[in-house]
């Protein structure tokens, strides 16, 4: 585990796990496939995982086609791994892709012994504790300000969001986790210093962006898809549920008739 140490972090002075320029950078060294690089020259998405393996520019994965052809490709970022081409992937090459020990930003040890890793945002963190055992996942770890500075955090923090949410595949950001975080700060009272005032205006460019979405989107057609796919997964859901308590009852009628047959098998030979 790689460790530094320092007395303290902000969204500004703690780089963000996802870091644009780095990626640019990196994806125009020749000799270098990534799964975008690999995604706009072939639309074609592996089906095996065949080996994690270190190439150049860090963790890499060969990958079998279905055509029967293999690729390496260069997984610069642990959040490569979350790309879309690997989507028809097996869950289990896609878990093993998600968690083989890429490259990640150094955990920070603070004053009070706490260890604090960088996510794709600046502003949220895995927290640990001295020893190293996992605490919780900071989503809107921001400083305590006064109302201007806290305003000027907040949209540094939302412009973040926003840009690493236009990426065409992005790091894996559990968004409803950072919005449910920024909206119990904005809703905290506050005197003085604290998180509310760049709660508030995070929250202000994102009632921003839904009034964007309303006039300029095909909301309509989106959320009559949303709906539809809710009642087909309500509809499979019930199903299955159907289905297991079927299930139960024959097994339940099984282990019954096993019991009995026992039962009969032992006092027959008691009886002889």
């Amino acid at each position: 585990m790689e460790i530094i140490k320092s007395t303290g972090t902000s969204p500004t002075d703690v780089g963000a796990g996802l870091n644009m320029s780095d990626t640019t950078t990196a994806q125009a060294v020749r000799g270098i496939r990534t799964p975008e690089q690999h995604a706009q020259a072939n639309k074609t998405k592996p089906v095996t995982l065949l080996a994690l393996g270190t190439g150049p520019h860090g963790k890499t994965a060969l990958l079998e086609f279905p055509e029967g052809w293999q690729r390496t490709i260069d997984l610069t970022t642990e959040f490569d791994g979350w790309h879309p081409l690997f989507d028809d992937l097996p869950e289990d090459d896609r878990r093993r892709m998600t968690r083989a020990g890429h490259v990640r930003a150094p955990f920070v040890i603070h004053e009070d012994g706490t260890q604090r890793r960088p996510a794709p945002l600046s502003f949220t963190r895995d927290v640990r504790t001295a020893c190293g055992r996992y605490l919780e996942s900071n989503y809107f770890d921001v400083p305590e300000q006064g109302f201007d500075d806290g305003a000027i955090t907040g949209y540094h923090c939302v412009a973040e969001l926003l840009e690493a949410l236009a990426l065409d595949h992005g790091p894996f950001i559990p968004l409803p986790y950072v919005l449910r975080e920024v909206s119990e700060a904005a809703n905290r009272r506050s005197y003085g210093t604290g998180r509310r005032a760049a709660a508030e205006s995070f929250m202000e460019v994102v009632g921003d962006s839904l009034k964007f979405f309303a006039k300029h989107s095909n909301r309509r057609v989106f959320i009559a898809r949303k709906i539809a796919s809710a009642e087909h997964y309500k509809e499979a859901s019930a199903e299955v549920r159907a289905n297991d308590r079927v299930a139960f009852v024959i097994r339940m009628k099984a282990a019954k008739e096993a019991k009995r047959n026992a039962r009969e098998t032992a006092a027959g030979g008691m009886a002889a």
